[in-house]
């Protein structure tokens, strides 16, 4: 046990201090760099919060939503429209070539995707009445439907002098004005399906959307980018959750700022629509986070392996020292557990949602009963995969959680046996799978499968379309840091003995089976059932908080 606790020692205030700095306090509002603000239920146009919404201000490509709705509802997708050189106006461009003629399909992508200016003038000029040659009028035209439909709208602070957002005298509007925009936007089917989409391959051309926000924030439908030297950094971002969607609009934020901005208002945002007062709340959300990636393969959308599972309970009151009134929610899965620690807490939107560092509590015995409280219960064991009874449990990997990181690059041929001797097998270099780099956190890398695995783009669902997003964003909120190196173990798989790499983490265990089907030779252990056998069946010792244990 000694080894262990070492280990625990050194570990730990490591894993507190990220904790803390992913974790902040409650605050009254978000604080963001962007000079103006507004958050809005799509549902029913209720305004969360704000910031200066109702000022008017430049704002840059924002303005593209008002042209691309005009063109849906005026244009058809598949009129057909000349470039002239007058369409290349510069500025953030869609690589449009005079002469060239392609769909007003094709153009919408373009001017939402790559924000085109170019695609914006040819859509006023086309949909205006000229589609085949420079025609100022018509695109005077088109630009007067932009402001006709303002003013059906209801936006008071908007004026549209182009169809592009480039800064001019008059070319104003607020937030809370695009917002509102935004909403009767996405009631156009087809508008919803440009606005989210990542990619557009057509008519020669080949865009990816210069939203970033889906890569790194689970929900998101769809997002508009823009800038100027007078508007600032600007977006409109639109998310979904548990049954509630958000529409955020900033301006007048920076490169370094406007994507954390756009995070932080969603975060706030659904502690405000969405306050989770008990189980039920907690279900709907965690119903959320396993819809997204595991309900796919439930249904046989995709091939793949689960992440969270069946089921295995309901939504429990579980203690938890650090928690209001010293309880937590937790919902146990086959492959692992999702905590709610603190429900009106405005945290990172990736971790609202945690998973337990169940792993490294079998691994050591000491079962974490609040954010520096642990209890003692022994290591478990438990095999960590393939049939019971194999003898490579989570004690076992327990007592190497110290051995020292294998050289980044090198092909991993380590075999660990029952009996805790490791082997180096130099036919295992086979399979040619490689040492990671370490993490200072724990003092280990991660094997090159996993670490591929970690960065793959997978089909999820988005509301209520399967859409291509990483799986994991970021993957150590759902798998933690790496905690024992990489091993060969050979145990039988249904009866069947196989080779099978293993790799523990803080939070889950996974294994490497190069013999499985494509899409299931990556998979989690069967954590959530080990854990729940482990705390039920083992005894428990006095509760002993982490500077004793030093």
């Amino acid at each position: 046990m000694s080894r262990v606790v070492t280990l625990w020692v050194i570990v730990l205030p490591c894993l507190l201090a990220l904790q803390n700095a992913i974790v902040p306090g409650v605050r009254a509002e978000p604080l963001v760099v962007a000079r103006h603000w507004v958050i809005m239920e799509a549902a029913d146009g209720t305004v969360v919060a704000e910031q200066a919404a109702r000022e008017s201000v430049a704002i840059a490509s924002l303005t593209k939503v008002m042209t691309a709705l005009v063109a849906l509802e005026r244009g058809s997708l598949d009129m057909r429209v000349t470039i002239v050189p007058e369409d290349l106006v510069g500025g953030s461009s869609a690589g449009l070539v005079a002469g060239q003629t392609v769909t007003l399909r094709t153009l919408l992508y373009g001017l939402l995707l790559r924000s085109g200016n170019d695609a914006a003038m040819a859509i006023a000029r086309g949909v205006g009445g000229s589609p085949e040659v420079e025609d100022a009028r018509a695109r005077r035209r088109f630009i007067d439907w932009m402001n006709q439909k303002s003013a059906e709208l209801g936006l008071r602070d908007t004026h549209f002098v182009n169809p592009h957002g480039l800064d001019e005298p008059g070319h104003l509007s607020s937030v809370l004005d695009m917002a509102r925009l935004t909403r009767v936007a996405l009631t156009d089917a087809r508008f919803v399906e440009i606005f989210g989409a990542r990619e557009y391959r057509g008519e020669g051309f080949t865009w990816h959307h210069t939203n970033k926000l889906p890569e790194r924030y689970p929900g998101v439908i769809g997002g508009k980018t823009g800038w100027t030297d007078t508007a600032g950094l600007c977006l409109i971002e639109v998310a979904e959750r548990a049954g509630y969607t958000l529409i955020v609009v900033l301006t007048g934020s920076t490169f370094e700022s406007w994507y954390d901005d756009a995070a932080k208002l969603l975060d706030f945002g659904w502690i405000k629509v969405d306050p989770l007062d008990g189980p039920d709340d907690a279900a709907r959300l965690f119903q959320w986070w396993w819809r997204r990636t595991d309900d796919p393969i439930a249904q046989r959308l995709v091939q793949r392996t689960w992440l969270w599972g069946p089921l295995l309970s309901t939504v429990e009151w579980e203690p938890y020292a650090d928690a209001p009134g010293g309880r937590r929610l937790v919902q146990y899965f086959e492959k692992g557990r999702m905590e709610l620690t603190n429900p009106a807490q405005p945290v990172d939107g990736r971790w609202r949602v945690t998973g337990g560092r169940l792993a490294w509590e079998l691994m050591t015995g000491w079962q974490q009963v609040g954010d520096q409280s642990f209890q003692w219960r022994t290591p478990a064991r438990i095999a960590v995969a393939g049939d019971p009874g194999n003898g490579i449990t989570y004690a076992l990997l327990g007592s190497l959680m110290q051995d020292s990181a294998g050289r980044a690059g090198e092909v991993v041929t380590a075999r660990l046996h029952a009996d805790g001797t490791v082997l180096s097998e130099p036919e295992l270099a086979g399979y040619d799978v490689r040492y990671g780099e370490l993490y200072p956190e724990t003092g280990h890398g991660v094997a090159s499968v996993f670490a591929a695995w970690f960065t793959q783009r997978e089909l999820v669902w988005v509301g209520n379309h399967l859409r291509e997003e990483p799986l994991f964003s970021p993957w150590v909120a759902v798998v933690g840091f790496p905690v024992t190196e990489p091993y060969w173990v050979r145990v039988r798989v249904n009866g069947v003995e196989r080779d099978v790499l293993i790799q523990c983490f803080e939070r889950r265990c996974l294994t490497y089976t190069p013999s499985n089907p494509r899409g299931w030779q990556v998979e989690m252990g069967n954590i959530g059932v080990h854990y729940r056998q482990w705390t039920q069946a083992s005894g428990v010792g006095m509760l002993i908080a982490s500077a004793r244990l030093s």
